[in-house]
């Protein structure tokens, strides 16, 4: 391993060849080269037609790509190269994850928007709506979750419109509109316990003997997803903006 690190040091990482005193220390993106290495070594190895291959990249086809797919871990440390050009995936953990209930709202009603916008362009539009809909149902409850910060952990849509209801009243001397709630409801029919379109079981389908069908239109469900979003982001607003007056200081304090 030693003389394969030293002689394609060009196609490894620093730690493959580090200064004296320090242990070698490959990472994954080694191991591609060092399988490709081991497959062309011999007794009296080629060296130039090893370099010739690692030169061309050969040792990023299969199946030395599937290798490294194979012994790779699904969460992995932070890579010591990870910089801005990293767009390939995303950190998780630590202050990364230092986001809110409503933050996370946002992914899953952005990820409904953009599972839309592929199935509108597919094929097979049914292959995607059981994930469109628990994408927005789940983006809906997890807005209601961060407005009204409810004590009790469940998927209970219905109790969560109520609470809005007597908190919009209360606080703003207003009503929930009736397409907002009508979104809520139905969601809350369909999918009561959060399990019809997650697992594809409970819910209204499971109740109903009439054998009935119905139709998802998916850019009406999209256009009023959006309404939702503004008007949770607007209630936010004005939460937000409460607060602030609350603990801003008054004047000569």
């Amino acid at each position: 391993m030693e003389t394969w690190a030293f002689h394609f040091k060009e196609y490894l990482t620093k730690g493959a060849n580090p200064s004296q005193g320090i242990a070698r220390q490959f990472t994954l993106s080694d191991l591609p080269v060092l399988a490709y290495v081991f497959t062309y070594w011999e007794d009296d190895p080629d060296f130039e037609n090893i370099e010739v291959g690692l030169r061309r990249g050969e040792y990023q086809e299969q199946p030395y790509n599937d290798f490294l797919t194979s012994v790779t871990p699904l969460f992995q440390e932070p890579p010591e190269e990870l910089d801005e050009t990293w767009v390939h995936g995303s950190l998780m953990g630590g202050i990364v994850d230092a986001f809110d209930t409503f933050t996370l709202a946002d992914s899953y009603k952005l990820a409904g928007d953009m599972l839309v916008d592929t199935a509108l362009s597919a094929v097979e539009v049914n292959e995607f709506v059981y994930p469109i809909i628990y994408s927005y149902r789940h983006a809906t409850e997890l807005y209601l979750k961060a407005i009204l910060s409810p004590k009790k952990r469940n998927h209970n849509l219905e109790a969560l419109l109520q609470k809005l209801h007597d908190y919009l009243k209360r606080e703003h001397a207003t009503v929930i509109p009736t397409w907002f709630e009508n979104v809520i409801l139905a969601f809350a029919g369909f999918d009561p316990d959060s399990t019809t379109f997650r697992y594809g079981e409970g819910g209204v389908f499971s109740r109903r003997t009439d054998g009935g069908e119905f139709w998802v239109d998916l850019p009406h469900i999209k256009r009023l997803m959006g309404w939702v979003a503004e008007s949770c982001q607007r209630i936010r607003h004005r939460q937000r903006l409460a607060i602030e007056q609350t603990v801003r200081p008054k004047c000569g304090e």
